[in-house]
C-alpha cells in the first residue's frame, strides 16, 4: 500500500509539471527533489533517479512549450561563461585522467546539468511567472515540510524517507532500511524529513528562512502568516542539529537587516557581532572538538590530510569525474563506508579539489563571486537584488563548511534562480492566462514597480 502511494505522489508531480502551468510546474519540481531523495533509483547504469525525471523532464517540456522563448532566455541567462569555465575544468579533468573514453565524458556532462540544470530551470520560470505567486505555493509546501519534521522527532522515526526509499528497487544513501530510519541520537536530536541527510535538510530550511524573512514588509503578506512561518522553520532548523544551518540562517536573517540601515548603524551592528564572536569562540570551538558526537574539529583534520594525499598525483586538473565515490568501500547492498576517522568529506574544498584540482575549485569560487557581483550591482532594483547575494554567500559559506550533500545544493541553486529570472525578466513578454496575477500587489510584483521594489 505504502508503495502504491508513493508512485501515486511521484507520478501526480509529473503530470502537474507536464500539464500544469509554469508557476505548477516549478512548484511539482521543487516539490519532487524534496520528497524523493537523491539516494533511490529505477536503474544504476545508466543511473535513472526521480530527481532525475524531474530535473530533465522540467527541461523537456519547457523546450517543447515554451520553444519560442528558450533560445531568448538562454541568450538572457548571466553567468555563461563562468559556468563553461566549470565545464571545461571538469571535461579536462577527466581527459587528462582518462582519455578520450566517451562514458566518463558523459558523467562529467551529467554531473555539470544535474548541479547547474536546477538553476536554469528556475530562471525561465520567473522570466514569464509571478515570483510572489511562486512564493505563496511554497509557503504551503513548507508549512507541511516543518509539521513532517516536528512528527519525525515526536515518533523517534522518518517514516516518510523510510517508505519513500523502500518503494524503489535500488538504494543508495546512508541510511539502513532494516527498520524505521532515524538520526536521532544519543547527543543530539536530528530530523532531515525526505531530504537524505539532516545537513541537507539544513540547507533547504536555512534558504527558506532568508527567502520568506526577506518578505517580512511586502504588502502581498500578512504578518501573522510569516510569524508562524518563521517559528515552524526555527524550530525545524533546531531540530535537523545542523549547526552549520541555525549559524548560516542567523547570519542570512542579519545580512537582510542590515541591507537598509545607515552606515553608522551597519559598522554599530558588525562590531557588536565580532565581539560577541570573540567572547564564545572557545564555547565553539569546545563544541567542534567534541568526539562521537558528529562532525568534530580533528574528523575536518582527517579529511584534510586525506584530501592532501589523494591530490599529491594530480594537484592542478585533479583525479577526474566521480572519483570522490570511489575512494570509500561499499557494503553487499551498494551502501558507502566510510571511515570512521574521515566520516565522509565535509567541505566542497575538498570534493572539488580531489576530483577538479585546483584549477576545479578556482572556477567553482570565481562563478560565485561573479553572481555575487552580479546580484549587488541590481541591488537598487528590486528587493531580489540584495536577497540574491545574500543567499549566494549564506550558501557558499554552508557548502563550504559542510560540502554537498544529498542534492542539497539544489535547494539554493532554485532559490537563486529565481531571483535571477526575477531581475531579468524580459518585460516584452505576455503572461499567460495561467500566471496573471491573483491579487492587485502581485501585479505590482509582476511589472517591477520602483514603489514595490523599495518596500
Amino acid at each position: 500500500m505504502s508503495t502504491a502511494i508513493v508512485y501515486v505522489i511521484l507520478f501526480s508531480l509529473l503530470t502537474i509539471m507536464v500539464v500544469g502551468s509554469s508557476k505548477a510546474r516549478f512548484l511539482a519540481l521543487f516539490a519532487g527533489i524534496v520528497i524523493f531523495p537523491l539516494g533511490v533509483s529505477f536503474l544504476q547504469s545508466p543511473t535513472v533517479r526521480p530527481q532525475d525525471l524531474f530535473l530533465y523532464g522540467f527541461l523537456f517540456v519547457v523546450c517543447l512549450k515554451e520553444r519560442q522563448y528558450i533560445w531568448d532566455d538562454f541568450k538572457a541567462f548571466p553567468l555563461k561563461i563562468p559556468l563553461l569555465l566549470i565545464l571545461l575544468c571538469h571535461i579536462l579533468s577527466v581527459y587528462f585522467n582518462e582519455g578520450f573514453k566517451v562514458k566518463q565524458f558523459y558523467a562529467c556532462t551529467r554531473e555539470f546539468i544535474e548541479l547547474y540544470g536546477y538553476l536554469f530551470a528556475a530562471f525561465v520560470t520567473t522570466r514569464r511567472s509571478s515570483l510572489t505567486s511562486i512564493l505563496k505555493g511554497l509557503y504551503s509546501f513548507t508549512v507541511v515540510l516543518c509539521i513532517l519534521g516536528i512528527f519525525e522527532i515526536l515518533l523517534q522515526g522518518d517514516y516518510p524517507y523510510t517508505y519513500i526509499c523502500r518503494a524503489f528497487p535500488i538504494y543508495s544513501g546512508y541510511h539502513s532500511l532494516d527498520t524505521i530510519v532515524s538520526c536521532i541520537r544519543d547527543y543530539r536530536i536530528r530530523a532531515m524529513v525526505t531530504t537524505a541527510h539532516p545537513t541537507a535538510y539544513g540547507t533547504l530550511l536555512c534558504c527558506l528562512f532568508m527567502l520568506f524573512v526577506s518578505q517580512w514588509n511586502k504588502p502581498q503578506w500578512e504578518k501573522s502568516r510569516l510569524i508562524i512561518l518563521y517559528l515552524l522553520l526555527a524550530v525545524n532548523l533546531f531540530i535537523s542539529g545542523s549547526r552549520t544551518g541555525m549559524v548560516c540562517a542567523i547570519l542570512g536573517a542579519f545580512l537582510i537587516f542590515l541591507h537598509k540601515r545607515s552606515i553608522i548603524l551597519k559598522i554599530a551592528l558588525v562590531g557588536i557581532c565580532f565581539f560577541l564572536s570573540v567572547a564564545y569562540v572557545n564555547i565553539a570551538i569546545d563544541e567542534f572538538s567534541k568526539e562521537s558526537q558528529g562532525s568534530s574539529l580533528s574528523m575536518r583534520q582527517q579529511q584534510l590530510l586525506f584530501t592532501f594525499f589523494q591530490i599529491q598525483s594530480s594537484p592542478i586538473i585533479g583525479n577526474g569525474t566521480g572519483f570522490t565515490k570511489n575512494v570509500f568501500d561499499y557494503d553487499e547492498e551498494g551502501r558507502p563506508i566510510n571511515d570512521a576517522d574521515i566520516g565522509g568529506l565535509e567541505s566542497i574544498v575538498f570534493k572539488t579539489l580531489i576530483d577538479y584540482g585546483f584549477v576545479g575549485l578556482a572556477a567553482y569560487y570565481l562563478y560565485d563571486i561573479c553572481l555575487v557581483v552580479w546580484f549587488y550591482r541590481r541591488r537598487r532594483e528590486a528587493w531580489a537584488g540584495p536577497l540574491g547575494y545574500q543567499i549566494v554567500l549564506i550558501s557558499t559559506l554552508f557548502f563550504t563548511l559542510s560540502g554537498h550533500i544529498g542534492n542539497n545544493t539544489a535547494f539554493a541553486f532554485l532559490i537563486e534562480g529565481l531571483l535571477i529570472g526575477r531581475l531579468y525578466r524580459d518585460k516584452d513578454h505576455e503572461i499567460s492566462r495561467d500566471d496573471k496575477p491573483e491579487t492587485a500587489t502581485e501585479e505590482l510584483e509582476l511589472i517591477d514597480s520602483p514603489e514595490n521594489a523599495d518596500s
